[in-house]
C-alpha cells in the first residue's frame, strides 16, 4: 500500500515538474506570434525568456527565506495559484508590460516551489531511494523538452498563443488539486530560523553543489544554446532532420535521468562524477566531429544523456547535505545556479563564435566549463576524506557523503 502511495505521489510531482518546464520554455515557439501581437520586436519579444530566468535567480532564494516560516502546504497552494494567475495574466495581456509582468508572477511560483517538490519526493522515498526518486521528478523536464515544448507551439500556432498560456493555467490548476492533499503540513524552513537558514552557506559541501550545478549548466548551454545551427552549418542537417535530433537529445536525456537516479541511489558522489564526466567527453567529441553526421547524431544523444544525468545527482546529494538545516533554501539556490549556468553559458558561447574560434567550437569551450565542475567535485572529494581521515574531526560518513 505504501508502494502504492509512494507512486502516486511521485506521478504527481513529475506532472508539477511538467508543468512549470512547459510554463518557462513553451514561449520559445511562440515568440513571432507574441512579437506580432504586443507590437514589439522579436528581441524584445524574447527577454520574455530572460526575465523568467532572472527572477528564478534572484526571487527564488529571496522569497525562500520570507515564507521560510509559512506552512508547507499553504505555500505549495498559493504559490501555484501564483502560477495559474501569472499565466492567466499571460493569455489576456493586451502590452508587453502585462505580459512580462505575468512571466515573473508565474517564475517567482516556479522558483519557489521546484525545490519543495524535490524535497517532497525524497522524503516520501524509501530508504536508499533518494535518488529515484528526484530523478522521477526531474523526469519532468524531460518530458517538457519531449512533449510540452512541440504541444504548446503546435497549440499556440493552431488557435493563438494565447491558447497556449490557458491551457498551462487550466494544466496548473489541476497538478494543485492533485498535489496539496500529498503535501506534508509542516514548515517549509528549516528549523533554528532564517539566521540557521542562512548559515547553511558557509557549509562547503553546499557551496561546492551550487559550484557544480552552475558549471554543468554552463557547460551544457555553451554548447546547447547554439546545437540548431551548429546541426544545420557545420554537420549538414535540413531544419526536419534538426527537429529529429533535438528529439533525440530529449529520449536521451530521459534515459539519462532515470540512470542518473539509479546510479545516485548507489553512491552520489560517483554518480555526479560519473555524469560531468560523460558530459565532458561528449561534448568534446560533439565539437570536433560534428562535420560528420554520424559521429554528431552519437554524440548528441551522449549529450542529452550524461547533462540530465547529472541533475538528479546534484539533487540528491543538496538533500543529502542540507537536511533538517536549510533545505528548501539550499534547493532554491541550487536552481538559481542553474539558471545563472543557462545565462552564462550562452553568453560564454556567444563569445566563442564572436571571438575567432567559431561555431563549431562551442562544444568544446563547454567540456572545458564541464571539466572545470569535474575538477571541483573531484577537490571536494579529497577534502572531505581528509577531514575524515583526520583525528580531530567529529564528521559521520553520512555527514561527509557516500
Amino acid at each position: 500500500m505504501r508502494s502504492t502511495s509512494h507512486s502516486r505521489a511521485l506521478a504527481v510531482l513529475t506532472l508539477c515538474a511538467f508543468t512549470f518546464g512547459t510554463g518557462e520554455i513553451m514561449i520559445a515557439g511562440l515568440l513571432p506570434d507574441i512579437a506580432a501581437s504586443v507590437e514589439v520586436s522579436l528581441s524584445t519579444a524574447g527577454l520574455l525568456m530572460s526575465v523568467f530566468a532572472a527572477t528564478v535567480v534572484v526571487g527564488g532564494p529571496v522569497l525562500s527565506l520570507l515564507a521560510g516560516r509559512v506552512r508547507r502546504r499553504r505555500m505549495v497552494v498559493a504559490l501555484m495559484l501564483v502560477f495559474v494567475a501569472g499565466n492567466a495574466t499571460a493569455a489576456a495581456s493586451s502590452s508587453f508590460a502585462l505580459l512580462a509582468a505575468g512571466r515573473i508572477a508565474a517564475a517567482l511560483a516556479h522558483a519557489a516551489l521546484l525545490p519543495v517538490f524535490f524535497a517532497v519526493a525524497a522524503d516520501v522515498a524509501p530508504p536508499g531511494r533518494q535518488g529515484s526518486a528526484v530523478a522521477r521528478v526531474s523526469l519532468g523536464f524531460s518530458l517538457a523538452m519531449i512533449a510540452g515544448l512541440p504541444l504548446g507551439t503546435a497549440l499556440g500556432h493552431w488557435l493563438g498563443w494565447r491558447a497556449a498560456f490557458w491551457a498551462m493555467a487550466a494544466l496548473a490548476a489541476v497538478a494543485l488539486a492533485l498535489v496539496a492533499p500529498i503535501v506534508p503540513d509542516t514548515a517549509a524552513g528549516g528549523s533554528g530560523g532564517r539566521a540557521a537558514e542562512l548559515r547553511v552557506l558557509a557549509d562547503r559541501r553546499v557551496q561546492t553543489v551550487i559550484a557544480v550545478t552552475a558549471l554543468g549548466a554552463a557547460g551544457a548551454f555553451t554548447a546547447y544554446t547554439f546545437v540548431t545551427p551548429l546541426l544545420n552549418e557545420v554537420a549538414g542537417f535540413g531544419s526536419t532532420a534538426v527537429t529529429v535530433l533535438l528529439l533525440l537529445f530529449g529520449v536521451g536525456g530521459t534515459v539519462g535521468g532515470l540512470a542518473g537516479g539509479r546510479l545516485a541511489d548507489r553512491s552520489v558522489t560517483g554518480s555526479i562524477v560519473a555524469g560531468m564526466a560523460a558530459l565532458a567527453v561528449s561534448l568534446l567529441g560533439l565539437g570536433l566531429l560534428a562535420g560528420n553526421r554520424a559521429s554528431a547524431t552519437v554524440f548528441l544523444l551522449l549529450f542529452g544523456a550524461a547533462y540530465y544525468a547529472v541533475i538528479p545527482a546534484v539533487n540528491t546529494r543538496m538533500i543529502e547535505v542540507a537536511s533538517d538545516r536549510a533545505r528548501t533554501l539550499a534547493l532554491t539556490l541550487q536552481s538559481s545556479a542553474f539558471n545563472l549556468g543557462i545565462a552564462v553559458g550562452g553568453w560564454f558561447g556567444g563569445r566563442v563564435i564572436d571571438g575567432g574560434p567559431g561555431l563549431r567550437w562551442t562544444p568544446v569551450a563547454g567540456a572545458v566549463v564541464a571539466a572545470v565542475g569535474l575538477a571541483v567535485v573531484a577537490a571536494a572529494h579529497r577534502w572531505s576524506k581528509t577531514v575524515a581521515e583526520s583525528p580531530q574531526s567529529a564528521a559521520t560518513p553520512a555527514e561527509l557523503g557516500r
